[in-house]
């Protein structure tokens, strides 16, 4: 492992800009180039956003692990269990009018990300998020 880096947040709507900055500041120097960095922020601000509006936590754990070939970020909380993997697909495919509502979040973490896992231990959700590099690229 090349580096990990760990923060804790509030669940609050106003800690999501320092986790943005916080996965892009960790993972600057790594082998991910400037889309795969991006697309690991835009995938652990979904599942953020995710445990501040449905986890009931008062707080997130973030740990971000540089390795040289990819990026794994663990997003810890204590709210209620819940595997937001487990959630239906959203059906992209229909007209808007005819979706329910949400799951678009989870979607978007799906196809961010190069693995996503969930698990339950003790009291605490965890959510592992991987970005690999893939070689090219900006």
């Amino acid at each position: 492992m090349r580096g990990s880096f760990e923060m804790a947040a509030e669940s609050r709507t106003e800690s999501l800009a320092g986790i943005r900055e916080f996965i892009l500041s960790s993972t600057e120097g790594s082998a991910l180039d400037r889309r795969e960095r991006f697309r690991l922020m835009m995938a652990v601000d979904e599942a953020a956003t995710n445990i501040i509006m449905y986890s009931g936590s008062v707080g997130i754990k973030i740990e971000c692990r540089i390795y040289r070939d990819r990026a794994v970020v663990l997003l810890r909380d204590r709210g209620v269990a819940f595997n937001p993997l487990e959630a239906p697909a959203p059906e992209v495919d229909r007209p808007l009018e005819e979706r329910e509502v949400g799951g678009l979040g989870i979607f978007f973490v799906r196809n961010l990300t190069d693995g996503a896992e969930y698990r339950r231990e003790g009291d605490e959700n965890l959510l592992t998020l991987t970005v690999r590099h893939r070689g090219g690229g900006a």
